[in-house]
């Protein structure tokens, strides 16, 4: 298993609309903040960040998942 270190940056990479795009992020960083903040992909929404209103919902590998409860180490590939 990977370790990363609480201040290392881990290189991210996904596909968002189709497109392959990379982006550094930290381990505790949430998908939520790095699609929006490193990705520039604005409309994912951050309502109130306890998975419960559903603003910030995000197709993972098919499935609807919440990126405010998940880290974007997470969904590295």
């Amino acid at each position: 298993m990977l370790k990363i270190e609480a201040n290392d940056s881990h290189r991210v990479t996904l596909t968002l609309n189709g497109r392959e795009r990379s982006g550094n992020a930290r381990p505790r960083t949430l998908l939520s903040d790095f699609l929006r903040h490193e990705l520039g992909a604005t409309g994912t929404h951050v309502g109130c960040e306890h998975g419960v209103c559903g603003a910030c919902t995000v197709r993972v590998d098919g499935v609807a998942s919440r990126a405010c409860l998940m880290l974007a180490v997470q969904a590295d590939g």
